[in-house]
């Protein structure tokens, strides 16, 4: 007899198991949380590879300023103006799982009435502090970082510099490689954006390489150097343009001649270093230069 009891427990519980468990109310539960299924405004679709902080729907601006009240009344001392936590009193609030779990302040009031000592909230201020939380959450920047770290909303420029200036540099400095009626012809109007067109002017890669080539050294075995632009490389052969424009390819045989490449970007390494000063004055001037070259 006993021996039947367990069996009929054992399936009882295996049926028990079986059974799907209940779908939870929105607003509660980690699923509804991490922005799986409905969320709290019971929206459907909603990506599951977003963090609920930055996909829940905000409060009135009202009930934002009201929370914001509240919260340095009551919260500020323990865990910061800024939510950070202050050591030993208080934790991080941006790394809170309940914080980011709560939907309208049902996790979080339920938290405080548990909290040491307990802060008992009305209903409607419990909910404004979670909003209010919630409002400071939704402007953490990527992968966690703080509040205000990656700004919102701004306009930036890089065409703050003297053309003129930059005339004058461009010409001193990188005229001796690069042509405004050759390689670089119209470079203000080939590129979606100034910061783009600094971006590749700086790394050299605005230009056909410039007028020249790759410039290379060939080591004979007997010491002798024969200098030209490279044509061609590979394990059996090498290929000089040398300066007369005449063509002299030698085979290579045993580890000879030796070739050295210089560094097609040597110009531009050593032009950005040049560049490094506290204004950048210098690029910002090539820069609105180069943009004017339509």
């Amino acid at each position: 007899m006993a021996k039947f009891r367990a069996l009929a427990a054992a399936s009882l519980t295996f049926l028990l198991m079986a059974q799907e468990p209940p779908v939870p109310a929105a607003g509660t539960g980690r699923g509804a949380g991490r922005g799986g299924g409905r969320g709290a405004s019971g929206a459907a679709g909603r990506s599951p590879d977003k963090f609920s902080q930055f996909i829940r729907p905000l409060a009135s601006q009202d009930v934002l300023v009201r929370g914001k009240s509240l919260y340095e009344g009551n919260c500020a001392s323990c865990h910061a103006a800024d939510m950070r936590g202050v050591a030993g009193k208080g934790n991080n609030l941006l790394r809170s799982a309940i914080a980011m779990d709560d939907q309208h302040g049902e996790l979080i009031t339920a938290n405080l009435a548990k909290h040491n000592p307990p802060l008992n909230l009305v209903a409607a201020d419990g909910v404004a502090v979670s909003e209010y939380i919630h409002g400071v959450l939704a402007t953490m920047g990527a992968q966690g970082s703080p509040p205000g770290r990656n700004p919102v909303g701004l306009n930036l420029t890089v065409l703050v510099g003297d053309p003129q200036a930059g005339k004058v540099y461009f010409d001193a400095h990188c005229a001796s490689c690069h042509s405004i009626t050759g390689d670089l012809k119209g470079i203000g109007s080939k590129y979606a954006s100034p910061i783009a067109l600094q971006n590749a002017w700086v790394a050299g890669s605005a230009g056909a390489g410039g007028r020249g080539g790759r410039k290379a050294t060939v080591t004979l075995q007997n010491g002798q150097k024969i200098e030209g632009t490279l044509v061609r490389e590979d394990d059996f052969l090498v290929v000089l343009t040398l300066a007369d424009g005449t063509r002299r390819a030698m085979s290579i045989e045993n580890g000879w001649p030796k070739v050295d490449v210089a560094d097609p970007q040597a110009a531009h390494k050593k032009m950005v270093l040049e560049l490094d000063d506290p204004h950048d004055k210098n690029m910002h001037d090539v820069t609105a230069y180069l943009a004017t070259l339509k």
